[in-house]
Formats: C-alpha cells, structure tokens, sequence
C-alpha cells in the first residue's frame, strides 16, 4: 500500500473520526481474528494493510527501512513465546510497548503476593513437577504427589500444578499459557499431562522427548504410544514445514492409573518434557504407571 492517511485509516478499519484509542484497540482485535481465516476483506485489504492503518492510528508509523527489515526477520524468526501463542510476534511486541505498565505493576503485584506467602509459609522446594494441562484436571492433586512419592521415593517433595485451559475466559487462558510457558522455560517441569489439542501444539515446538528407545522398558501396548511433529520451518507460501513424526506421548486414558489418581479428560496424554532436570526419574515414574 502507497501513502496513507488518517481518513483512509479510518475507512480501512471501519471506524468513526472520533474513535478513541480503546475503540481503535478493540476493533484492531475483531479485525486480526476476521483474518485467521481469510487472506483478504471484502474491500481488498490484507492484514498488513490493516496493521498499517492500525499503526498510523495509534500514532506507530514504520518509514524506517531497517525497523522494516528488523520487523521482517522477527516474523520469519519468531521467539518461543510467539509461537506457542501463535501470535503474530510484532503484534506481541506492540502489545508489550502499549500495556509494558500495565504489566510491570502486575508483575510488581504477583513478586509481592509470591515472596508474602513464601515468607508464611516455609514450603520445601520441589524436587519434581507434573503438570496437567489442556481439558485434563483432577480435583486432588494431593494423590497424585502421593503417587509419586510412592513410586519413586527418593523424591521428598514433588508437586502438581494444575493449568486448565480452554476457559471462556480470555483473561485466565492468557494467564494459564504465560504460566506455562515461564515454567517449560525455566526448566520446571518434567511430566506434562494432557489433551490431544495440548500434545500436538507441544510437540510442534519439540517440547517432548522422543520415547522411541524408552519403549521396550515401558509398559504400554503399542496402540497406546502416540506421534507427534515438530515444525522445523516454513515454506514460501508461509505454512509450517513439519519435521517426520516421532513417538513423544502415551495415551493413558483407559489405564487403571488414570482412574486410581482420579484424572479427568479425552485423551488423557503422558509426556516428558526435553528440557526436565530430572529425567532418569521422570522415566521411572513412566515405568511404574499402572496399565
């Protein structure tokens, strides 16, 4: 698109001259989530005609050949949080740039919460960490800490967390996949549990070990170990190269473990993650799951 200006900014998205910055915000979102499925509006914009108006609306412009380009290796080379969200990773920048207040005293609060209770409560630190994750819960995670205590007993104090997504909620599915996110990053966790959706976004971002040479000393049947691909690039029409599939999850669901430790889901998925600091135990605690 050739030089633009605010009127034909305002006729792009839609909206009235008096529209305030919220007004613009919010439309911008209806906008971005219109083209998840389509590549052009009915008037012939694309999403990047529609970012620019957004842009210029917002007082953002990019005249600046080398924030051009920068911005263009940051789309072909997104950061991890990016794609787990599959977010577009300059529209995550921006919204960092606009809510970074916002964010920094939400953090400032969560520090405060956090280092309170730790100060009340002297919790020992966790030598182990399952998560459940997707549509899988239980409304006890006590047994599952047992679980685990009983079958591997050199671990003293294992903890489950539990991050249920899939909320109508946006404001708390956001918050359950940053958690998430900040945990896998700071190598926390060792065993995820699981939905299908859940695995696969998992292991499009090579999150799980391959099981592949595990299998021989794990008890499940065949049927039960499931495959999943890691995207390992992008081809010209900017759809995801996936790399050949790999055995990185075990579908648990009808297990008599899943009903001791009262899980509740479809497709109930075991996993290690590939960056657990406690691998040869996580492995072991795999071994000893009732089938």
């Amino acid at each position: 698109m050739n030089r633009l200006d605010e009127q034909k900014a305002l006729q792009m998205m839609d909206l009235n001259p008096d529209a305030t910055k919220e007004d613009i915000s919010r439309r911008y979102g209806i906008l971005m989530r219109k083209f998840r499925t389509i590549k052009k509006d009915g008037n012939g914009y694309t999403v990047e005609d529609i970012t620019n108006a957004y842009n210029l609306l917002m007082g953002i412009t990019f005249t600046d050949k080398r924030e051009e380009e920068r911005q263009k290796k940051l789309r072909e080379h997104p950061p991890l949080v990016a794609r787990i969200l599959k977010t577009d990773p300059v529209k995550l920048e921006n919204f960092f740039h606009y809510y970074k207040i916002h964010i920094l005293v939400g953090i400032v609060l969560i520090l405060v919460v956090f280092f309170s209770v730790r100060s009340c409560i002297n919790q020992v630190p966790a030598d182990f960490t399952m998560v459940l994750t997707g549509l899988v819960y239980t409304e006890d995670e006590t047994t599952l800490e047992n679980d685990i205590k009983q079958k591997v007993p050199e671990l003293m104090a294992p903890q489950v967390h539990i991050m249920t997504t899939g909320s109508a909620d946006p404001q708390y599915e956001y918050a359950m996949q940053m958690k998430l996110i900040a945990m896998l990053s700071a190598h926390e966790i060792d065993i995820l549990i699981m939905d299908r959706a859940e695995f696969e976004k998992m292991a499009s971002q090579g999150a799980l070990v391959d099981l592949e040479e595990q299998k021989g000393i794990l008890p499940f049947p065949e049927e039960a170990y499931v495959k999943g691909s890691e995207v390992i690039g992008e081809n010209e029409a900017g759809q995801p190269v996936m790399g050949p599939p790999k055995v990185c999850g075990v579908n648990i669901s009808g297990s008599s473990y899943v009903k001791e430790n009262n899980l509740r889901g479809d497709s109930i998925i075991a996993a290690i993650v590939v960056n657990s600091t406690n691998m040869d135990k996580a492995l072991s605690y795999l071994q000893q799951i009732e089938w």
